[in-house]
């Protein structure tokens, strides 16, 4: 539940030795969306999750009062968006009290002016190009952050960086970028993406399944059949179980996210669009075609090509449910559309590519449960320093799995507890009605027939 940290919380005092080894979590500021903390609910889930256990790298707008920045309109300091992604809102004392330290925002204005008016091109050199101004911020902050801490024990991002992953590369230093996980509420278990290559793009999802190839979790893998997994995953049926209505539904994506800006494979929304016009000149699929927007899309569709219609399901598995196949660049949805038994393609740069067979967008079993069960980690375990410390230590790929899946069982303990209790002051609130007390002769009258029935077939 979101909240504020008490003084007495899990925050040390600037002036008090830190017992234990940090990390190091870096966030960039870079206004490619109009505003300098552009991951501004990272940084308030990573100070809820972390503490005292880590400093922080970035721009000053995030260490603003979050009441200020709720105020300017910023959603990620809301109670809403706070229970969503399940942390807690720091107040001023709080931040206080963190090892916070500050690249000068003259650092990031000048790297934005080299790209003049397009944002999103100083997004994409972000993180796929070093660059010897920016790196030379960031080892000055890690060696401020060593001086009063030590080595960190990992740095931690959310955003590839091509100049932070080199200069850890130098340093000896592992990082780890997080991310949210393809399957969320209310539907599914949530998951998180943890990854010491990169995130969206440039993932070791597909060498860590490849380097499992001679050992003993393959056998442990094919246990776990689609339908298994969609037993383990989802929480909620949709509204529609039925069969699919349509062909072909398109899954676009947020426009100016990394995933599209550097990892797309030159694959655009408008490139889906005429794609799937060709395939419905060539009577290779029927119409119409579904198109879904993202929701934190910043365009609206309108004036479709004949044969194709915008999708106006109440949400994005009501989507999948109507459609045969879906084709996306790499949006997260392709990993629901296995799960549901659907076809799907991608043809972006995605770390679960290697899990649908191009030809036919058919699922590879052992790929996907590798996917879902190894590589992306249950979301509740994913930001305890407890488990990145056990990551660090690199455990096998077998004691991954059975923690990963001891995670999930106990949180599906957890929502059917939740469950049974909203059932429960469902029951108590009717049992307490005044019609269940008008109609307590007709029960009494009727669990005495069925009795008497019962008797007479004996």
């Amino acid at each position: 539940m979101a909240g504020s940290y008490d003084a007495a919380g899990p925050f040390l005092e600037h002036n008090q030795p830190y017992k234990h080894r940090m990390f190091a979590v870096f966030l960039p500021a870079l206004n490619f969306r109009g505003n300098h903390s552009p991951y501004l609910w990272w940084f308030y889930k990573f100070v809820s999750e972390f503490g005292a256990h880590a400093g922080f790298i970035s721009g000053d707008e995030y260490y603003r009062d979050p009441s200020e920045l709720l105020a300017e309109g910023r959603f990620e300091a809301c109670e809403a968006t706070a229970n969503l992604y399940r942390y807690n809102l720091p107040d001023q004392t709080g931040l206080g009290k963190l090892s916070l330290q500050v690249i000068p925002r003259e650092v990031w204005q000048a790297f934005e002016a080299r790209h003049g008016a397009n944002p999103l091109a100083a997004l994409r050199h972000y993180c796929q190009e070093n660059d010897p101004g920016l790196r030379s911020a960031m080892a000055s902050a890690l060696d401020t952050f060593g001086s009063s801490h030590g080595q960190p024990e990992a740095v931690i991002t959310c955003v590839n960086c091509a100049t932070l992953k080199n200069l850890c590369h130098d340093r000896g230093l592992p990082l780890i970028h997080f991310e949210l996980g393809p399957l969320r509420p209310p539907f599914f278990l949530q998951t998180a993406y943890f990854d010491f290559s990169g995130v969206n793009g440039t993932t070791e999802s597909e060498s860590r399944f490849t380097s499992t190839e001679n050992g003993t979790i393959r056998e442990l893998l094919a246990s776990h059949s689609v339908e298994t997994l969609r037993r383990l995953f989802m929480v909620q049926l949709p509204k529609d179980n039925g069969q699919p209505v349509v062909d072909l539904g398109l899954g676009l994506q947020i426009e100016d996210d990394s995933n599209i800006v550097c990892y797309a494979n030159n694959h655009s929304s408008i490139s889906l669009i005429n794609h799937a016009r060709r395939l419905l000149s060539q009577q290779s699929i029927r119409s119409p075609v579904l198109v879904r927007t993202h929701p934190g899309s910043h365009f609206l569709l309108r004036g479709l090509p004949a044969g194709m219609e915008v999708d106006r399901s109440p949400s994005s598995l009501d989507f999948l449910m109507r459609c045969k196949q879906i084709i996306t660049i790499n949006s997260g949805i392709a990993v629901e559309a296995l799960l549901l038994g659907r076809g799907a393609i991608v043809h972006g740069d995605s770390p679960f590519g290697y899990c649908i067979t191009p030809e036919t967008g058919r699922v590879n079993a052992s790929a996907y449960a590798f996917f879902l069960l190894n590589y992306l980690v249950p979301w509740e375990l994913a930001f305890t320093p407890d488990y990145i410390r056990w990551r660090l230590e690199k455990p096998s790929e077998e004691e991954i799995l059975r923690r990963h899946l001891e995670s999930h069982m106990q949180e599906k303990i957890r929502l059917l507890e939740l469950r049974v209790a909203e059932l429960e002051k469902q029951l108590s609130g009717i049992q307490s009605s005044w019609a269940w007390r008008m109609t307590y002769p007709l029960r009494a009258i009727h669990k005495v027939l069925s009795r008497f029935a019962g008797l007479r077939s004996d």
